[in-house]
């Protein structure tokens, strides 16, 4: 008995019988509809070959400017513009402060000239005086080749988007010079706004001695050694003081019957031993214990009694920015203040502390 396979129906017409199915959309067609199905593909593939061919010729076409590229252009014409400013005004601004510093440096060279003639003429000094001035000397070239007045940092100017770096004159804080790096974007959570608000606890350390005294323990500890009225030992911090809140804790170790001098002085500049006096000193600064102050060099009598002793502790704060300086007695919590008068005791400054027995020992801590 013979069997019928059923056959599939062409995908466009109904009536017809399909006789073959195409490989890539899986529909059947008969003859007359699989050839106009070729047909259409081939049509599409024209079209494909056609976009082809365009894409090819455009990208050999010059590439039109993108409106990106003029924002960067303004942004780069707004920033020469603005640098050219500033670097003339800048010019003038960094020549004034070399000026400045020079003749503080002139008036210190003449300062020392006259001590150096007189105590050359009357044959009186001792090797003491002549290590320190020495000392001022060495001081007063690294700060003639080098002015410790002016400083340079790097900031970002968030608003602008340009890394600036900037020249400060140190005592007021004036700007000198701007110039811009590529363009950034920072956080600003974080960032100070008020510099004044930063206190710095300073890695200091003792340094230049007149007198006779030993440095121990990585030049934290000084001790006296002898204690006569020309060994006395004055003993200078080895940082610089120009901008900025600053802090410095001492440790009485050991303490004689004789009161203790914490103050600064002008870098560039030691104590005197002439006259035996601190009152030739003007850009002296401190106090004797906590009773008596010395402002310019000269000593403030007050009625308070000795309060420092053995196993004190003290912070001196250098406060660049308010002009002042401060002794807080940690024991007592007793605090004294005084004013800095620039033009007596300039910028940079430097610690001073004076011994005056024997034995006496004075920490730095850290």
């Amino acid at each position: 008995m013979a069997t019928t396979t059923a056959k599939k129906p062409c995908a466009k017409c109904s009536n017809g019988s399909a006789v073959t199915t195409c490989d890539g959309c899986q529909q059947s067609f008969c003859t007359r509809h699989f050839v106009e199905h070729r047909h259409e593909l081939s049509q599409q593939m024209n079209n494909i070959s056609q976009e082809h061919v365009l894409i090819r010729r455009d990208l050999s076409k010059e590439t039109p400017k993108h409106p990106f590229f003029n924002r960067i252009d303004t942004w780069e014409r707004e920033s020469i513009n603005k640098i050219q400013a500033a670097a003339e005004t800048a010019r003038a601004d960094l020549r004034h402060l070399l000026d400045r510093t020079k003749n503080d440096l002139n008036l210190s060279v003449e300062k020392l000239t006259t001590e150096l003639n007189s105590c050359q003429q009357s044959d009186d000094f001792t090797e003491n005086d002549l290590k320190r001035w020495t000392e001022q000397l060495k001081e007063l070239r690294k700060n003639l080749e080098i002015p410790s007045a002016i400083s340079i940092v790097n900031e970002d100017d968030i608003e602008s988007s340009i890394r600036l770096i900037r020249v400060y004159d140190k005592q007021q804080k004036q700007q000198v010079i701007q110039r811009p790096f590529t363009p950034v974007i920072r956080p600003v959570e974080n960032r100070i706004h008020n510099i004044k608000d930063l206190i710095c606890i300073n890695n200091e350390k003792f340094g230049e001695i007149d007198g006779k005294a030993n440095l121990s323990e990585d030049k934290l500890v000084v001790t006296c050694c002898l204690a006569s009225i020309l060994t006395q030992p004055i003993v200078y911090g080895t940082n610089r003081y120009s901008t900025g809140k600053h802090q410095v804790r001492f440790r009485i170790e050991k303490m004689g019957d004789l009161r203790l001098l914490f103050g600064i002085i002008r870098s560039l500049e030691n104590i005197s031993r002439s006259g035996q006096s601190q009152n030739n000193n003007n850009s002296l600064y401190g106090w004797w214990d906590l009773n008596e102050a010395i402002i310019n060099g000269k000593v403030q009598t007050t009625k308070y009694r000795n309060i420092m002793t053995t196993g004190d502790e003290l912070t001196l704060t250098l406060d660049c920015d308010s002009k002042q300086i401060q002794l807080q007695h940690h024991r007592t919590k007793r605090l004294a203040q005084v004013i800095i008068d620039l033009n007596k005791c300039p910028f940079p400054w430097k610690i001073v502390i004076r011994l005056q027995s024997a034995g006496d020992c004075v920490r730095i801590l850290q």
